[in-house]
């Protein structure tokens, strides 16, 4: 192993670099009951303004971007949720300050035909504490949100199923 100043600098440059990546790939953190959170309302890409979340229905909201490698991985889980509960379940995809053209081309090339909502001045997601993507939240029939997930989540898991029934009661 050989190695001068500048390899050394390397390798140290390079374990820093790794270490920050860590919290990237730490496991989604599950808070329930985190309090009230401000209504609010989001443009469609047809400038269409909806309420966040959808009254009178069970919704799950997702904060994503398409620059976000762990929001793209659980889409597809988010979106099979949709197609299990039918018009039980509201799925509102809140993007976070993308451009609509961006955001568009993403949805086409990846095939799901599903509306996005836009906080493009990140006004939503600092209202209700996003820091993190994703981050989804869980709302009763009476708007009441009942839990947070901050991070990546497996929404096909046994665990996942549980938050989503929890809506109901």
């Amino acid at each position: 192993m050989g190695g001068g100043p500048g390899v050394i600098r390397r390798r140290v440059l390079f374990g820093a670099a790794a270490a920050l990546a860590l919290p990237a790939v730490r496991a989604a953190e599950i808070e329930r009951s985190p309090g009230a959170l401000p209504p609010f309302q989001a443009p469609t890409l047809d400038a269409v303004k909806l309420p966040v979340p959808t009254p009178g229905r069970a919704t799950i909201v997702n904060f994503w971007a398409t620059w976000c490698p762990p929001c793209r991985a659980e889409m597809p889980l988010l979106l099979q949720l949709t197609e299990l509960y039918g018009d039980k379940l509201s799925l509102l995809l809140v993007n976070y300050k993308e451009r609509p053209a961006t955001v568009q081309r993403y949805m086409k090339a990846a095939g799901w035909a599903r509306p996005v909502l836009f906080d493009a001045m990140g006004e939503g997601a600092a209202a209700w504490g996003v820091k993190t993507f994703p981050t989804t939240f869980g709302f009763d029939e009476k708007g009441r949100a009942k839990w947070r997930v901050r991070g990546e989540y497996d929404w096909s898991s046994a665990p996942a199923g549980k938050l989503v029934e929890g809506l109901w009661q």
